[in-house]
């Protein structure tokens, strides 16, 4: 059994010594979850927004946050601006990262503005791909960030040559 998306990923990153924190609202993913994360994580049944709310600023203070919300309500596309530039004075020397899915309808547009516009120097990486089905809304993928480690916009434009060569 393995549990899909960025928690599976970040655990197979993290180092002995580091921490993971993670939020899930559904009770039966969360047991899923925690099957998966065994011991390497701290998986709570709350909201994700709560979560980063009482765990930030982490000890020690260097780290990395990657908001991946579920995107089910419109609404989570207006609220993420205003809760990344509350992180960001909450935790001003954190690395900071959203995942964002790209749909047809383009609605990521107006976040990722009123984010690039909050923080000139943060940016936006896409990549776009073909429908996983036919009718599918989903076209692409996106990742903000904030106060980007060195050495990402290498890794990044090396991502971008890998899915156009799969173009």
């Amino acid at each position: 059994m393995a549990y899909p998306g960025s928690p599976w990923l970040a655990r197979a990153l993290l180092r002995a010594t580091d921490r993971i924190h993670l939020a899930e609202l559904h009770p039966g993913e969360v047991v899923r979850l925690r099957e998966v994360m065994r011991s390497s994580a701290t998986v709570t049944c709350e909201d994700g927004y709560h979560l980063v709310n009482r765990v930030c600023p982490p000890t020690p203070r260097r780290g990395l946050l990657l908001v991946d919300p579920s995107y089910e309500l419109k609404a989570d596309y207006d609220l993420i601006p205003q809760f990344m530039r509350q992180i960001q004075r909450k935790w001003n020397v954190g690395i900071l990262m959203l995942w964002y899915p790209i749909l047809r309808d383009a609605r990521h547009v107006q976040m990722t503005t009123a984010l690039l516009k909050s923080d000139p120097e943060s940016r936006c990486h896409e990549v776009r791909f073909g429908p996983a089905r036919q009718g599918h809304g989903m076209i692409g993928s996106g990742l903000w960030m904030s106060r980007q480690p060195f050495g990402l916009a290498d890794e990044l434009s090396r991502l971008s040559d890998c899915f156009a060569k799969l173009q």
